[in-house]
């Protein structure tokens, strides 16, 4: 009973731990690009009557809000899509994952050779949700993606409306670090 006790602690301190990590970033760009010479950005519009009839919702609005606040920190100016020098998009997607665990497997080897035991194991599969945040910069001059960043991160499907706006909050600062990206930025290897 003591070890199941031990077992069930270990797994709680696991799962706390993993939620309070930072989400798993990546980025991508294209390394032509004059970075150094864009200062003004305006969020990418279809074209058409769905524009006039777009609704955000709470977590657009989340994302949105944290991007200028995030964006204008890093000087660069929000202006309307005809005089912006970067378009942004944004995407959120969920994929679910398994995860396998395996308990009490063990062999167990007396001094007598026939006195051998193989210790019944038990292995619990999870499935639990990723989510992915993907923004995209694009090139207003030719509508081409020109920086993409993607955060993932496990999601908790009881997550409060703070918990989902430090979600989104950590999401957005973890992907916006790295841009406008550096002159002679080399992504390190991992």
């Amino acid at each position: 009973m003591k070890y199941l006790h031990t077992v069930a602690i270990a797994a709680l301190i696991l799962f706390v731990s993993g939620c309070a990590v930072k989400p798993d970033v990546s980025w991508d760009y294209n390394h032509q690009v004059d970075w150094s010479a864009l200062n003004s950005w305006a969020w990418f519009s279809a074209s058409g009557d769905e524009k006039n009839n777009r609704i955000l919702s709470l977590m657009a609005q989340r994302v949105h809000d944290q991007v200028s606040q995030d964006l204008a920190g890093k000087g660069l100016k929000q202006v309307p899509a005809d005089k912006a020098q970067l378009w942004l998009s944004w995407g959120f997607t969920e994929k679910s994952k398994l995860q396998s665990q395996s308990y009490g497997g063990g062999f167990y080897y007396a001094p007598y050779p026939w006195y051998m035991s193989n210790w019944p194991s038990e292995v619990v599969v999870n499935s639990y949700e990723v989510g992915r945040l993907t923004l995209n910069v694009i090139d207003p001059t030719n509508r081409r993606v020109i920086w993409q960043g993607i955060a993932s991160q496990r999601l908790t499907s009881d997550m409060s409306p703070e918990e989902q706006k430090e979600y989104i909050s950590k999401s957005v600062d973890s992907l916006l670090a790295k841009f406008p990206p550096p002159e002679n930025y080399i992504p390190s290897q991992q």
